[in-house]
């Protein structure tokens, strides 16, 4: 990276560090935050903490209310109700132009008439900051999102990358405390989204600016973010790592809409030690005991790539019989899909590049089983009607 870029990061940086913030502190709080629109509530008594230096995502479907939550941070949108904090300080009745915050669009937001040069100056300018100031700054804002060379250059001259880069420079050029992104990569290809997931998180580093990330992208959420927020119809589901929201997800909806999830439903039959074993249509499986109960209504989730499939019955842990459907080669992943005995489907993943034991038939008798550590078990009960959207079959 050019020295002059590197030096901005620097200073950002270090801008930042001035305030009274420690990394531990919270940048961003939601405290009961509520968001009406007419009868229809958009946000449902959220209450959120984001830590400086942090990259948050906020992940879910459409509707969930995470650009709505994104909005109010950035003071385009009233909450209804509750409290919204920037460095500990009430934000509800400040214009956004007096919250130090940022914010990046999908559709980039430039000014067609004007080229890079101008488009990453106009807020500077607009503040009457010096002329030199304004050329330190954006010459080293340009330097750090990598296109020198291209000041001169008009909006339409540029592909979407370039496009978003020139959105990301203007929106750090004049260091910000919080940069909100939303949806910021849709319209890009998919090669080029995951080129520019690898440089944001980069970027993100590199300044230690909060990052708010929108989107309902759960590859993005999991490569990119610190910790992801999971919403749902108003609600957050589950805050966590992504290695907490993959492996252990918390609801059904989680569950059901990160990656890919074979998702059964049951009854604990009984408890043995550290074991709760579970039944349902198809069988009896252990799981490792999370506070249940005979007689719990509960939903089993196991990852595809963590079932084993063979011809010969497993002696221990969970065993499943079923018939094979068909296999499914999708670039770097082998998908077997098997029939049980209620009609339920399951997927196993395997890497491409393993060759089959056999060819199989359609028909086959086939068995799985996997590590009881590696089940998922939660509670039905406690999902209520926000799990409505989660599906209960694999999405392949």
């Amino acid at each position: 990276m050019p020295q002059s870029g590197l030096a901005f990061g620097k200073r950002i940086a270090a801008a930042i560090g001035k305030g009274l913030l420690k990394m531990a502190d919270n940048m961003v709080q939601l405290v009961n935050v509520v968001k009406d629109f007419g009868s229809f509530k958009a946000v449902k008594n959220i209450s959120l903490d984001i830590k400086q230096g942090e990259f948050l995502t906020l992940l879910g479907p459409s509707g969930c209310g995470k650009t709505t939550t994104l909005r109010m941070i950035a003071g385009f949108e009233e909450p209804t109700s509750g409290r919204i904090l920037l460095e500990g300080r009430p934000v509800e009745d400040k214009q956004p132009h007096e919250r130090n915050v940022n914010t990046v669009f999908q559709n980039y937001a430039l000014f067609p008439h004007m080229n890079v040069y101008h488009n990453i100056a106009f807020g500077l300018v607009m503040k009457n900051v010096p002329k030199a100031e304004v050329s330190r700054k954006v010459g080293e804002a340009i330097a750090l999102v990598q296109l020198t060379g291209f000041e001169k250059r008009m909006p339409d001259q540029l592909s979407g990358g370039q496009c978003q880069r020139v959105a990301i420079a203007r929106a750090i050029v004049n260091s910000p405390k919080v940069l909100l992104l939303d949806e910021p990569l849709g319209a890009l290809d998919l090669k080029l989204r995951k080129q520019m997931q690898v440089e944001l998180k980069h970027l993100q580093k590199r300044l230690g600016i909060t990052f708010v990330y929108v989107t309902h992208d759960q590859e993005e959420a999991l490569t990119m973010s610190d910790r992801i927020a999971v919403m749902n119809r108003g609600v957050i589901e589950q805050i966590g790592t992504p290695d907490q929201i993959y492996e252990r997800p918390e609801t059904r909806f989680v569950a059901g809409f990160i990656g890919e999830t074979n998702l059964f439903e049951g009854v604990v039959g009984a408890i043995d030690g550290r074991y709760v074993l579970v039944d349902f249509e198809n069988g009896r499986v252990p799981v490792v005991d999370r506070d249940l109960r005979v007689g719990d209504a509960v939903y089993l989730a196991v990852r595809p790539e963590r079932i084993r499939c063979g011809f010969d019955r497993e002696e221990h842990g969970p065993v499943l019989r079923g018939w094979f459907k068909e296999r499914i080669y999708a670039g770097s992943v082998l998908k077997t899909i098997v029939s049980l005995p209620n009609s339920q489907e399951v997927v196993v993943n395997e890497m491409a590049g393993q060759t089959p034991s056999e060819l199989l038939e359609e028909g086959k008798e086939i068995y799985l089983s996997w590590d009881p550590e590696h089940a998922v078990v939660m509670k039905a009960r406690q999902e209520g009607p926000e799990a409505a959207l989660a599906p209960l079959r694999l999405r392949v």
